[in-house]
């Protein structure tokens, strides 16, 4: 039935096929016109038997970390669309084409529609890299090795949890990884961030500076790179246990809970530091010495700029792909999925919102998507996720 206030007399949502139907021989005596006709008659599905609310569930079960094949399984029960009758244990039943399909069709769509910043760059933005290893071509006693990486960056939104508006893969976490990253992200968006949230990494720090190169009284000045205090914290608290500095009734130890509230906190940390002369701390200190005092010189009240959203979002998204990462091959469907996941760990992901976005979006091409399925499929056995010639630069396999 049409959704209310729409034009359309009804919905098609069968996707039209990129091969004819399989099987499908012309009959004798044909003519050349006669099988043009039959071959674009096949090319469309006679009956579609999903409804966009079969779809929108298929697309949230997937972002929220379901398989492909449990989450096209899901779906055809709840639709009573089952290829025969039940079989325990027929694993054979159980392929992923059905919803991987759709997330190919569907998911820029959802992406499109949901994500915010996506014309013009946040005044702060936070982001975060997580590598994602897997067993060694040796198998499970083989060292582990970098499957991929999945870049994201997060806003703070006026009302509500931080949001990801913008994920992405690469083959590594180094320099150049991160300034292909930022490039990509720099071209589509107008204007330029304030500042830059980030883990504190030299690779980081690089390619800030490669991406905003102009300063001062250029048009677009460089964004403030911000560290993360957490991460600054975490590295002094381990030095401190190291050396057996970590006494709740010690100074030290007290000062460097307090001590990132305001300058004079820190002072007072950094002065009960020096005093103990403890070579490793000492050592950290004169690296982020200089930068808390910039940073709690620059203070904002209002702004928010902790990481931590990042560092939960990575968290959620290593969680979800799981055990599946060494199985991911194909470079732009594993980056839709990712960006369904995006908005469900932003928390717009509702199985009724994506139908109604859905059924929009179709009624404006039409009642067919702008695109048919398996357009982006690898060929030849290659797996464009594992190529490695987008982007040059060494890994830096460094924990988010």
């Amino acid at each position: 039935m049409p959704k209310p206030g729409s034009t359309a007399s009804f919905h098609r949502f069968s996707a039209p096929l990129t091969v004819p139907y399989p099987r499908a021989e012309p009959a004798g005596g044909q003519t050349n016109e006669d099988r043009a006709k039959e071959a674009e008659e096949l090319r469309t599905a006679r009956k579609y038997q999903f409804t966009a609310y079969d779809i929108a569930s298929g697309l949230v079960l997937v972002s929220r970390g379901i398989s492909y094949a449990q989450a096209g399984h899901d779906v055809r029960e709840r639709a009573a669309r089952r290829w025969g009758p039940a079989v325990a244990g027929d694993a054979a039943r159980r392929h992923g084409t059905l919803v991987s399909d759709w997330v190919e069709v569907y998911a820029e769509a959802l992406w499109r529609a949901q994500a915010p910043c996506q014309e013009a760059w946040p005044d702060t933005v936070l982001v975060g890299v997580l590598p994602l290893l897997a067993p060694g071509p040796g198998g499970r006693g083989g060292a582990p090795a970098l499957a991929f990486s999945v870049f994201v960056a997060l806003t703070h939104r006026p009302r509500g949890r931080p949001a990801i508006f913008a994920i992405r893969l690469s083959t590594g976490t180094g320099a150049a990884h991160w300034a292909s990253f930022l490039e990509e992200l720099d071209r589509e968006r107008t204007g330029a961030p304030t500042r830059v949230v980030g883990d504190g990494s030299p690779a980081l720090a690089t390619a800030v500076r490669q991406v905003w190169p102009a300063e001062g009284g250029a048009d677009t000045a460089r964004p403030v790179l911000w560290y993360d205090e957490h991460l600054l914290r975490e590295e002094a608290r381990r030095i401190c246990r190291r050396h057996g500095l970590d006494r709740r009734e010690g100074r030290l130890w007290q000062t460097l809970q307090r001590g990132w509230r305001g300058r004079a906190d820190w002072d007072a940390f950094a002065s009960e530091a020096r005093r103990h002369a403890v070579p490793d701390l000492d050592r950290w200190l004169a690296l982020a010495g200089p930068v808390m005092e910039r940073q709690l010189a620059a203070r904002d009240r209002g702004r928010p700029v902790s990481r931590r959203p990042v560092r939960a979002a990575l968290a959620e998204l290593e969680r979800r792909l799981g055990a599946r990462r060494a199985a991911f091959g194909n470079r732009a469907r594993t980056e839709r999925l990712l960006r369904l996941m995006a908005l469900d760990v932003s928390g717009v992901a509702r199985v009724h919102a994506w139908a109604d976005l859905i059924c929009v979006w179709l009624e404006r091409s039409g009642g067919r998507p702008a695109s048919s399925q398996r357009r982006i499929a690898d060929r030849g056995g290659r797996s464009s996720l594992r190529s490695r010639a987008d982007v040059g630069g060494s890994p830096d396999h460094r924990a988010p």
